[in-house]
């Protein structure tokens, strides 16, 4: 089943992302992320971009959720997808995510061009194939270096 609730603003595909994994899938990886980050387990939550205005979160300090810049930016300016903005693709918000998604294998132009041109659902299936741990089949993050289901080397570059 497709879940649009997981369609990035940025053009991030949550379904890869570590906040998102962390909270679906694992309490051990959701523990180690809070550690990380100073804050409490239950506050490392996320059901995908699309959810983040209305089910989204604020833990100080950090830049998930309410707390991520490109949502308060396109929230400010009225928009659903940094594509809508006449700043993109030269904001230096975007360009920031953009290159560090790019070294895991994730281009954001790209994705965002698929949904802009209405490609969406093409796209998610994409996303959800491309990050699964090549062993076991289950979602991985674009930021693990081994799948925190079955413990498999994982290369997301």
């Amino acid at each position: 089943m497709i879940n649009k609730k997981l369609v990035g603003r940025c053009g991030l595909y949550c379904g890869a992302c570590v906040i998102h994994r962390a909270y679906k899938d694992s309490e051990k990886l959701r523990r180690a992320i809070a550690e990380e980050n100073n804050c409490k387990p239950e506050e490392i939550r996320c059901e995908g971009c699309q959810t983040v205005l209305t089910d989204g979160w604020d833990v100080a300090n950090q830049e998930w959720g309410k707390n991520c810049k490109i949502v308060k930016c396109l929230e400010a300016k009225g928009l659903n997808f940094c594509y809508e903005c006449d700043k993109y693709p030269d904001c230096e918000k975007f360009q920031e995510i953009a290159d560090g998604c790019l070294k895991h294998g994730e281009n954001l132009m790209k994705n965002l061009d698929k949904i802009k041109t209405g490609r969406v659902e093409e796209w998610l299936k994409e996303e959800d194939k491309k990050w699964r741990c090549p062993k076991c089949r289950r979602p991985i993050s674009m930021h693990s270096t081994e799948c925190h289901w079955c413990g498999t080397e994982v290369d997301t570059k």
